[in-house]
């Protein structure tokens, strides 16, 4: 998306001739469980800094009609890749057990002074894409 070529453009219209022929075809879900590499900080007891504290779940919840899933979101920034306008770009991939469901790749509108801008603002996005319905 940073700098689109011809190639590119032959590529989306090969998927778009896919599409047309396959226009009965199906998405399928993969619904097992991703393999997550634990690390220091899943291990972590965070019982010290936050006490023994547990979810609020209201009185008229519905109980749960299946398993649980795992949702997981890989967020990410180049701090000041566009070297013409020093804008970074922002992405995330949004993932439901081991399915797929959003993604989002712009440049941020503002331009940071350090990495940490960049990636702050890139969680930011990601944080509020449910709540703007961005993907």
């Amino acid at each position: 998306m940073a700098a689109p070529r011809m190639g590119h453009l032959l590529a989306v219209i090969q998927v778009f001739g896919y599409l047309k022929a396959h226009h009965n075809s199906r998405l399928v879900h993969d619904p097992s469980y991703p393999k997550i590499y634990h690390s220091r900080f899943l291990e972590a007891d965070w019982a010290n800094f936050y006490g023994d504290i547990k979810e609020p779940i209201p009185h008229n919840a519905p109980e749960s009609l299946g398993m649980p899933v795992n949702i997981l979101i890989y967020v990410d920034a180049d701090h000041a890749g566009d070297k013409l306008t020093q804008r970074s770009r922002t992405g995330f991939l949004i993932f439901i057990n081991n399915s797929l469901i959003s993604w989002y790749s712009k440049k941020q509108g503002s331009i940071e002074a350090a990495s940490f801008g960049s990636e702050f603002m890139a969680m930011k996005t990601v944080s509020e894409a449910e709540l703007y319905n961005i993907n």
